[in-house]
């Protein structure tokens, strides 16, 4: 696993981690809320509908009051007028009252004509309660509620219903009404559902929010990330560079040394040597030695000024970079065999030592690869200078590049890539179409620094 994907974990799972714990507190305490909430909407309508009901009855009892205590024209009299009263005393759609003798008859009963008259003592509504028993005796215990299921006349269809029963114990009768609470288990349910719906959108909200944190994390990361390799690689390049810049020092230094003193040494030992080659005449085996030693030191003088050259070309400090590119093309033909044509522009003080030794370094290179890899008979070097920018070609007739192309190249070749960029340059490695290998270098040139010069 890499730094980077530990680094995104570690940030992201503790994120991810919160808000399900977040999300799932929310949810839970949100259902508690919700059920806290519907059972006191529930218990404060019950409450109103049971002092509604109390009310109904109360004005009920007003409206027979006095007959119930005068009793005019006798006690059957009163109790057809008060059966009269009942019969059409009704509010809202489905309120009414209802009458029953302590034996279970009933003697009043304005949407349910059919009951009038039958002892319905053992009646049962849909849960199996004994709906006319429970109501007489709440009445007997003071007046109560009984809460039941029953036909509702509206809609003809069976709901809950909230009973209040009272006893008028002077004709033995048990007055009864209520209410169907059909509409709080409506409520209740819309209560939840809206309930439902803010949870739902406060999880979508903290989800919302966890992903945009997550997307922030990631970006904050990658850009962390991306920042701390730009500067990685700006360090990289500029110890790379600072490595060439050494690495010329000490060629420079060195071929100095190889020319100046080591060359100039065996000059020296030359001159020696001839002179006992001149003085031998009479010792002919004498003579011999010498001149193979005026050979052996010949050959290692060209193989030190060799050495000096390839280390560090005096022709590029003295003569340019045009001048350096021809003597490095004609040394390697008459190495190689391979042919080399140089046309090479000269650049003066538009370039800084720096961009010509690593143009130069690059062509040398190349020349490398063509000798070792591309089988090639012709090389062209192409050097032009335009008003912003040189253009450096090096291309070879040889086998070209394996297929499919390497994007990156070898170590040589991110080597010259290295270099070329870090005066600013651009170098790209591409197959010819009519075969071999063209590599091409673009810098910008310095007209500041001419116009100086």
């Amino acid at each position: 696993m890499t730094f980077k994907t530990k680094l995104l974990l570690i940030t992201i799972l503790p994120l991810i981690a919160v808000s399900v714990l977040i999300g799932a507190a929310t949810y839970y305490q949100s259902r508690e809320l919700i059920n806290t909430q519907t059972q006191a909407v529930e218990q404060r309508i019950l409450s109103s509908k049971r002092q509604e009901i109390r009310n109904y009855v109360s004005l009920a009892l007003t409206s027979i009051e006095q007959i119930y205590k005068e009793e005019p024209g006798g006690r059957e009299a009163a109790q057809e007028k008060v059966k009269m009263i009942l019969q059409h005393l009704t509010f809202d759609y489905d309120g009414y009252f209802f009458v029953y003798t302590l034996d279970g008859t009933n003697l009043v009963h304005p949407k349910l004509p059919h009951l009038v008259g039958g002892n319905w003592w053992q009646l049962q509504d849909d849960n199996g309660d004994y709906v006319i028993r429970n109501l007489i005796e709440a009445a007997q215990n003071g007046g109560g509620f009984h809460q039941y299921v029953w036909h509702k006349p509206s809609t003809g269809t069976v709901e809950e219903k909230l009973g209040y029963a009272i006893l008028l114990d002077k004709w033995g009768w048990m007055l009864g009404t209520g209410l169907y609470t059909d509409d709080i288990a409506r409520e209740v349910t819309a209560i939840r559902t809206d309930f439902a719906r803010s949870i739902r959108q406060t999880l979508f909200v903290t989800f919302m929010i966890t992903l945009a944190a997550i997307v922030i994390a990631g970006f904050l990361i990658a850009g962390v990330r991306f920042s701390e390799q730009r500067f990685a690689d700006t360090k990289l390049k500029e110890l790379t560079n600072r490595i060439f810049q050494v690495q010329e020092q000490e060629r420079k230094r060195v071929s100095t040394e190889l020319h100046d003193s080591i060359s100039q040494l065996l000059v020296s030992v030359r001159y020696g040597v001839e002179m006992i080659h001149s003085e031998a005449n009479r010792d002919p085996d004498l003579q011999v030695q010498a001149a193979k030693c005026l050979k052996t030191l010949d050959g290692t003088i060209a193989e030190v000024r060799r050495i000096s050259r390839d280390l560090r070309p005096s022709v590029l400090d003295d003569m340019g970079l045009a001048a350096a590119l021809g003597s490095l093309g004609k040394e390697f033909q008459n190495q190689s065999g391979i042919t080399v044509n140089v046309q090479a522009e000269q650049c003066h003080a538009r370039l800084s030592e720096g961009a010509k030794t690593a143009l130069y370094r690059v062509v040398q290179e190349c020349m490398t690869n063509v000798a070792r890899h591309s089988h090639a008979s012709e090389v062209a070097i192409s050097l032009k200078v335009g008003m912003q920018q040189l253009v450096l070609s090096v291309e070879d007739n040889g086998v070209g590049l394996p297929r499919p192309l390497p994007k990156s190249g070898g170590l040589g070749f991110r080597n010259m890539r290295e270099r070329i960029e870090t005066y600013g340059g651009r170098l790209t490695l591409s197959r010819r179409a009519s075969g071999g290998t063209r590599i091409k270098v673009q810098m910008p040139l310095d007209n500041a620094a001419a116009k100086a010069a």
